[in-house]
């Protein structure tokens, strides 16, 4: 057996660098949701830097935004995220809609959102790039 005979089971790893704080205008590539290595569940999704306020992600830069499912604020987060991002009320959010968005499908790749992102400290004293989400015109 070679060195490399278990590659057709390998998963590729797509990440790419967590949006920093500064004035975004993004393009979504894919929603996605799963497990991290700690078997914590997470909600991800894939963007496309179209405008920049920070030159660390210039436009083009491929970045993502991402939520574990391990702190109270998670489903709020996740979910004023996709009500914007759908155009849908916060009360019209639901798991079958969630699932949607993160299947094979992807409706929301090619949707234009704009995202102010700052750095706020926790409560543990860390730094948390907390995403402020808006609709924007969808031309590009």
């Amino acid at each position: 057996m070679g060195m490399f005979a278990t590659i057709k089971e390998a998963k590729v790893s797509q990440g790419s660098v967590y949006l920093k704080p500064g004035v975004y205008k993004t393009k979504i590539n894919a929603c996605k949701s799963g497990k991290t290595r700690a078997g914590i569940g997470f909600f991800v999704v894939e963007l496309e830097a179209i405008e920049s306020s920070n030159p660390d992600l210039p436009p083009g830069s491929a970045c993502s935004w991402m939520v574990t499912l391990d702190k109270e604020p998670a489903l709020g987060n996740i979910k004023s995220f996709l009500s914007i991002a759908t155009d849908t009320p916060e009360e019209q959010i639901d798991e079958a809609g969630v699932e949607l968005v993160c299947s094979a499908a992807n409706p929301l790749k090619g949707t234009l959102l704009k995202c102010s992102a700052i750095n706020i400290k926790t409560k543990a004293g860390k730094d948390f790039t907390k995403c402020n989400w808006q609709a924007t015109d969808q031309s590009a």
